[in-house]
């Protein structure tokens, strides 16, 4: 996992204990606490749009086999809105099931919102139309950016409680991340940058 610094910006969700079989999870400034207790979680990468719902079951089990405590994905705003307002979280873009398989092995699970993901994929998984938009400027503190942003990321997170899948809720959620990587290109943004950062955490 990314180390808790204000390049990266890891939202720990599920602080509220809250559900039979929910998980508090909480932190000490050196480690992850689940349910009071210090872990070291093996966690590992498989991204459900690279691959067929009929394969993430066996995917999943051969994570668990080879030691995974969770799995990680990126969720892939492009795969999901490749229109603006226009959704698409069928087939192999059905995230929601993706993370019911985790859940039904067992694991955890560690959703990487973005909305810039790192993993080989056109823009940065960003849309283009978001690229096309008049007075756009891309991970920066740009309020046409902040506003698309704001608006799928919401989408996805309301999602996600719906079926009730925070580690609070029961389910098998425990970290979700927010933006992606942004040590890199902070210093290019300057202040805004910064600005920009602090309102993803936020």
């Amino acid at each position: 996992m990314a180390p808790l610094n204000s390049f990266v910006c890891i939202c720990f969700l599920s602080f509220l204990l809250c559900g039979i079989n929910a998980v508090q999870v909480t932190h000490d400034g050196r480690a992850i606490k689940l349910d009071g207790k210090r872990r070291v979680l093996i966690s590992g990468s498989i991204h459900y749009p690279r691959s067929t719902p009929q394969m993430w079951l066996d995917l999943i089990k051969k994570a668990k086999d080879g030691g995974l405590d969770a799995v990680e994905t990126y969720i892939f705003w492009n795969a999901h809105e490749p229109v603006r307002r226009q959704y698409d979280f069928t087939g192999n873009n059905d995230f929601i099931r993706f993370l019911k398989t985790i859940q039904e092995e067992g694991l955890y699970a560690v959703p990487r919102i973005g909305p810039y993901v790192c993993a080989e994929w056109n823009y940065g998984g960003i849309p283009v139309w978001v690229h096309n938009l008049p007075g756009v400027e891309i991970r920066t503190a740009n309020q046409v950016f902040m506003n698309e942003m704001q608006n799928f990321t919401t989408l996805i997170v309301d999602m996600v409680k719906k079926e009730k899948l925070f580690a609070s809720q029961g389910g098998p959620i425990i970290l979700s991340q927010i933006e992606n990587e942004y040590g890199n290109v902070m210093s290019a943004y300057g202040d805004a940058g910064k600005v920009y950062i602090d309102w993803c955490a936020n």
